[in-house]
């Protein structure tokens, strides 16, 4: 009886072990496979604003996009632990912000230069529009208000998804202060630009001038003629587009600046100083369809049909996919 006994105690150890084995294992298992959702609970506040920052310092795009997505992820477990604290979303906003900016193909001032502000992707605009709906649920929870940091990311994430209008952009940024005050150059831009497009042309060139240093190298002074070329201000821009010129033998930068100096003349219906501009941008790059589109209209624009229509065909035999000339060969 006594071998019997001892038997079932050695047998009861065992049968305790195993299940303790497999609890143990149950539990690493749903940790591994749900560890981002789990790190939520090693954050307070003051951790994640900790993190947020240190993250903003990582130089690599994609060592910053794969960290900024596995906060976002965290983030979205906080605000449901924390439905009611408006930090939570504004923090949970500044994140998908952040997101949205490493799907860009530049920053603001490279996607402004280069005519690229209507690119945005795909990925860019579904982070930009999480952000609005976090930072205006947090201004929701904090009685309508919003610092300045979070206004300038609201307006530009507005801006890039066209949520909306250019007025209410202007609107929004005006809530983020004196723009003199602002750390990175690249929101001092968009305060000025954003005030241009408001029709506040005088008020916004002026504020560039002073605090959007764009006199200190080739690409500011090249963001300072585009704005001047948006607001219409073309005279001041052909004077700074041509200093450009003579300050560069970067093929990129004069390129841009021919097409740019072409865009204005068009615009002022000089179209043999257009055409001359276009012809000198594709000289430099052959394979550069933007050029070829414009020659086409300066042609057309000289009353030269035929020309026109020759070389908008020329870009549809190399390009199949170009609606623009597609589009104004329809037009002949």
């Amino acid at each position: 009886m006594y071998d019997r006994f001892k038997t079932r105690r050695r047998n009861a150890g065992i049968y305790k072990a195993v299940a303790a084995l497999a609890i143990i294992s149950g539990l690493l298992f749903l940790g591994y496979r749900y560890q981002r959702y789990l790190t939520f609970w090693k954050y307070n506040q003051n951790k994640l604003v900790k993190k947020i920052e240190t993250v903003r310092q990582v130089a690599d795009k994609q060592n910053r996009q794969e960290e900024l997505t596995g906060l976002a992820d965290t983030l979205e477990r906080y605000k449901e632990e924390h439905e009611t604290d408006p930090d939570a979303f504004f923090l949970s906003g500044e994140v998908h912000y952040l997101l949205g900016e490493t799907y860009l193909a530049g920053s603001f001032s490279e996607l402004f230069i280069n005519d690229k502000l209507r690119d945005i992707n795909k990925n860019a605009k579904m982070e930009f529009l999480k952000a609005i709906k976090d930072i205006q649920k947090g201004s929701a929870l904090d009685n309508n208000t919003i610092d300045e940091n979070f206004s300038i990311m609201l307006a530009k994430s507005c801006f890039y998804t066209d949520y909306k209008s250019a007025a209410d952009v202007y609107r929004i940024v005006q809530k983020s202060g004196d723009p003199v005050k602002f750390k990175d150059v690249e929101n001092i831009r968009f305060f000025c630009i954003a005030t241009v497009m408001n029709k506040r042309e005088d008020y916004g060139l002026k504020l560039l001038s002073q605090y959007g240093m764009v006199k200190d190298n080739i690409k500011g002074l090249l963001f300072y003629a585009t704005a001047e070329r948006i607001a219409n201000k073309y005279t001041g821009a052909i004077v700074n587009y041509k200093n450009v010129l003579t300050m560069t033998s970067d093929d990129k930068i004069r390129k841009l600046v021919h097409v740019n100096l072409g865009k204005i003349y068009f615009n002022k219906s000089l179209y043999r100083e257009s055409l001359e501009q276009f012809t000198l941008a594709l000289k430099i790059d052959e394979k550069d369809m933007l050029p070829k589109i414009w020659i086409g209209k300066s042609y057309s624009a000289l009353g030269q049909k035929d020309k026109a229509k020759a070389i908008w065909s020329e870009v549809l035999t190399t390009d199949g996919a170009n609606n623009e000339a597609r589009e104004l060969l329809k037009t002949m």
